[in-house]
This record gives C-alpha cells, sequence and structure tokens, in this order.
C-alpha cells in the first residue's frame, strides 16, 4: 500500500514598517499583473504544462513586469494552475487576477528567520516581516514532524498574512477491527453507529440570527451595511467551520482508540438527486457537509485510519436488527421504529449502524472477489481504494 502525504496551512499575521508594506503593494500588482498576462498566453495556446508555458512566458514576464527569475516562476505556476482549472470545470473565460490578490512564494523567495520573522522577496530586494504567532501557530509551525513548503501573501482588510504550508508522509493505517458508521444531517450534524450524537442545533441559532441580521442589512444597503455583511459572512464562516472540526476531531480520536476504521455516506451530488421545500432550500442548501466529510477524511489520514465511502440509499429506513426496510419505519424525523420487530432506537443512530454493516458488508465482498481472482488484498488495502 502506497503512503500518502499530507498538506496543512499555518495562517500567520505579519506586522510591517511602512516601507516594507509598500514594497509589497507594488509587488503584488506586478505580480499579479504578470500572472494574468501567462493566464492569457496558456488560455490563447491550450498550454496548461508549467515546462510548456515557461518557454513562453518567462521572457515577457521578466522584462515588463520586472519580476525577478523565482517570482516569475510561481507567477507562471500560478497561471498554469487557475487555467487548468477552469479548463476542467468548462469555463467559458480566462482567468484573471486582481492586483491585491496573493503572492505566492516558493523555499527560494522567503525565509523563515529567527525571532518569528520572515523575509520576503520584492521588486526592490528583501523585506523583513515579524510574524504574530499565537499557541496555535507555534504548536504548528514549529512541529519538526512537518516539512514546510511554500506560502501564500494574502492581503484582507490592510493587513497581510502570510499562509505557510507544511508536507508530512501520512503513516501507513492499521488493519481496523470493524467500522465506526457515521450517519450526517441537519438536526445532528453527525451521529455515530455507537449511540453519540454531535448536535447541529449551536449552527442552527446561529445562522437564524444571521439570517434575521443579514436581512435588515440588505435592507439598508449603505457602505456600512455592506461592509457588515462582508464581516459576519467572514464570521459565519469561522463558526462552521470550528464546529466542523470539533466534531471531526471527536469522531477520529473515538475510530483511533477503538482501532476502527470510519464508513461515511457518499453523498456526491446529494442536492441534485432530491428536491424538498421552498421553505427547507435555505437550510439545506447551508448544509456543510461537504466539509464535515473532508475534514474527517484527511484528520483520519494523518492518523493512519481508514475512510471507506458507502452508498446511503436506505440506511434511514431500514431496521438495524432485522434488516425489515420500509418507509414507514420511520414515523418522526428523530424516531425509529421497525414495523416488522418493533426494534426501536434513534432514527440517525440506527442509520449509523446500518451505514457501519454496509462497510463491512462491502468491504468483506471486495475481499471475497479478490481472493477469487487470485490476489491477496488485505480488507484495510481495499477500504482506502474504494
Amino acid at each position: 500500500m502506497t503512503q500518502t502525504i499530507s498538506t496543512r496551512t499555518v495562517c500567520c499575521k505579519l506586522v510591517l514598517d511602512a516601507a516594507a508594506a509598500a514594497a509589497l503593494l507594488a509587488t503584488a500588482e506586478a505580480f499579479n499583473a504578470a500572472a494574468t498576462y501567462c493566464a492569457a498566453v496558456a488560455w490563447k495556446e491550450g498550454v496548461t504544462n508549467k515546462n510548456k508555458l515557461h518557454h513562453l512566458v518567462y521572457g515577457p514576464t521578466r522584462s515588463i513586469y520586472g519580476l525577478g527569475a523565482q517570482l516569475a516562476c510561481c507567477a507562471r505556476d500560478k497561471a498554469a494552475e487557475a487555467v487548468r482549472a477552469a479548463r476542467a470545470n468548462g469555463s467559458a473565460t480566462c482567468p484573471t487576477f486582481k492586483a491585491n490578490s496573493s503572492i505566492r512564494y516558493d523555499a527560494r523567495t522567503y525565509r523563515l528567520m529567527s525571532l518569528d520573522r520572515v523575509s520576503l522577496n520584492t521588486l526592490t530586494g528583501r523585506v523583513v516581516g515579524q510574524m504574530v504567532l499565537g499557541a496555535f501557530q507555534r504548536r504548528y509551525l514549529y512541529d519538526m514532524s512537518w516539512k514546510v513548503g511554500g506560502a501564500e501573501l494574502v492581503q484582507r482588510d490592510g493587513q497581510f498574512f502570510l499562509h505557510i504550508t507544511q508536507t508530512k508522509t501520512n503513516p501507513k493505517p492499521d488493519e481496523p477491527t470493524g467500522f465506526l458508521g457515521v450517519d450526517l444531517g441537519i438536526v445532528n450534524l453527525a451521529a455515530d453507529s455507537d449511540g453519540e450524537t454531535y448536535s447541529g442545533e449551536a449552527v442552527k441559532r446561529m445562522r437564524e440570527r444571521r439570517f434575521r441580521h443579514r436581512q435588515r442589512l440588505q435592507k439598508a444597503n449603505t457602505r456600512r451595511a455592506r461592509w457588515r455583511l462582508r464581516k459576519n459572512a467572514r464570521r459565519e464562516t469561522r463558526f462552521q467551520r470550528d464546529v466542523n472540526h470539533c466534531i471531526s476531531k471527536q469522531l477520529v480520536e473515538k475510530a483511533r482508540t477503538t482501532r476502527k476504521a470510519i464508513a461515511l455516506e457518499d453523498l456526491t451530488k446529494i442536492r441534485e438527486r432530491g428536491t424538498v421545500q421552498r421553505e427547507q432550500r435555505r437550510v439545506r442548501h447551508s448544509w456543510a457537509f461537504r466539509q464535515l466529510r473532508s475534514f474527517i477524511a484527511y484528520k483520519a489520514q494523518q492518523t493512519g485510519i481508514l475512510v471507506l465511502a458507502v452508498d446511503p440509499r436506505n440506511t434511514s429506513h431500514t431496521c438495524a436488527v432485522c434488516g425489515h426496510c420500509e418507509q414507514a419505519n420511520r414515523p418522526k424525523q428523530a424516531h425509529f421504529k421497525c414495523r416488522a420487530c418493533g426494534h426501536t432506537d434513534a432514527a440517525d443512530t440506527n442509520a449509523a449502524v446500518n451505514i457501519a454493516k454496509k462497510a463491512a458488508r462491502q468491504t468483506a465482498y471486495c475481499a471475497a472477489s479478490t481472493s477469487v481472482g487470485g490476489a491477496s488484498t488485505s480488507p484495510g488495502a481495499l477500504a482506502l481504494g474504494i
């Protein structure tokens, strides 16, 4: 089984003097103008390979925009990746970059120094900034088990932030002793097969309060109201992300201590598969299940835990004891009562148990099929490949 690599980003606030800030603003303008030029050339020539694009844009990028050699290469890479993503998404327009967009730095164009300082390349030479690090940033940034990579210099509300990337080889997954099924929902953001639920009531209350506040600000439509709307949107996003981080950490830690793999529902394109009533659309479309699922997946990878996606069809209407499937088994949103055997349980917990059983059957079926074909593959390895 091949080992995978995890990448994480540490966001650090920068304090700069006036001269350094002016130099970085000028560099950001030139860098993003160069990236826009590179993207236009790549779009016109149909080139997304960085090496091929290099021969087309390297000379003009340096002479016209005044970038150094490494910054020119970083602008080329940023443009090539943006064009490749636009092509993959079926976009009909060439990507462009605003003057205040981020600057990409690689290992040669920035350097971490002692006393929490950082040296950054600009059009007029190197500038030094002071990183404001809290306990979280210090714990992650100076963890020697992670290798420091490139960085992105981002401007937001007149403040500079350096997003430093780190990489680490994930440990080989252990052979699981079973599956921890996880049912994702709206009332309960998650419920596991051990009977523990993770309520979404706090998120619901916060969203309702923000929604009413957003309506008042949109009706006012003043400059200050629009600024407040943007600030509140970022605050709501951070709150939702924090909740999802907390839930995913608890689930991964439980799977680690019990030596189980995690079974999740495959909810790809769930919004296209069904319709909801008009009054429920806002709640449904603000559901951040994809983010929670991705948090669980990457945290599990870093811990050496397998994650398996299963078909969620009928998991909410099937009895986890006798297997009887009927829509009437779920008389209410929160309750499950089997019409055949009389088994009762919380609906989300019953669904999570069914998800765990589906994962076990799916893994056993794949292992049996592989052994018949002559290859020997462990259930754990199969779970990674599904």
